[in-house]
């Protein structure tokens, strides 16, 4: 199984610290907008209706609330999840499209340990991307200063811990999507389409009342940084739904790998 780590870290020694980059870049640079904007745009009591109305009973602070919208904005969310569905695909399907994994098992290395190595890089990969547009976020604050109350240390962490859940859940999906395929184009459609699925469901469904529970069904749904950088509070269930949704995914992967045969 080392010898697989390794190789995984080798090949992810570039993409990996540009993503890193990125996600910083991406903290920072909407810390910087939020600075630069107009301050109507930025005051959300400024704003007409009902956005207006539950900014100033809430006590919501505009910065901690664009910083939110940061986090869950495509930008970050594709740059994590370049990392986090790539090298979850490459797994098994990239693995057995390129040839490589008949010469990995080939050794005494049984496919349980094959996964496991990936899974063993992924999580610490999430983590940091999740930090890292912490980051860059906290370092913006602190060197522009911009209006409002500033972003805490500890509260931005805890908002880590939670993108990390999240990606954590799409790598783990990722990786069970590769376990039933054996060509990486298909096994990465697959996983891109399901994704996108779930991240327009979770801001549209809720929309129209009839389909409003099935947003419930969206990985992106069980993520609100909101709360948790504005006032600190830990959403322990989405997080606990976050988590077990990778344990079943991730059991259900070694489970179906270490059973199907590799010739098709």
């Amino acid at each position: 199984m080392t010898a697989v780590l390794r190789r995984i870290v080798w090949e992810q020694r570039v993409r990996l610290p540009l993503l890193l980059v990125l996600s910083a870049l991406w903290g920072l640079l909407i810390v910087l907008i939020f600075d630069t904007a107009d301050p109507r745009q930025r005051d959300l009591s400024a704003q007409p209706g009902n956005v207006a109305v539950a900014a100033r009973v809430l006590g919501i602070d505009p910065l901690a609330a664009w910083v939110s919208l940061g986090q869950l904005h495509p930008v970050f969310l594709v740059a994590s999840c370049l990392f986090a569905v790539g090298l979850g695909i490459r797994s098994v399907a990239g693995e057995l499209e390129a040839g490589t994994l008949e010469l990995t098992l080939a050794r005494p290395l049984r496919r349980r340990d094959h996964l496991t190595a990936y899974l063993v890089a992924l999580a610490p990969g999430c983590a940091l991307l999740a930090l890292a547009f912490a980051a860059g976020a906290v370092t913006a604050d602190a060197l522009f200063d911009p209006p409002g109350g500033p972003l805490r240390v500890s509260r931005m962490l805890l908002s880590a811990v939670g993108a990390t859940l999240l990606l954590a859940a799409v790598a783990a999906l990722s990786v069970l999507i590769s376990t039933l395929h054996v060509e990486r184009g298909r096994a990465l459609a697959w996983a891109l389409g399901i994704l996108l699925v779930m991240y327009a469901g979770a801001f549209l469904l809720p929309l129209w009342s009839p389909a409003a529970p099935v947003a419930r069904l969206s990985l992106f749904w069980y993520f609100t940084p909101g709360p948790t950088i504005q006032d600190g509070d830990v959403p322990w269930r989405d997080w606990a739904a976050l988590a077990a949704f990778t344990l079943v995914a991730v059991t259900a992967a070694v489970r179906i790998f270490t059973r199907r045969d590799l010739a098709g």
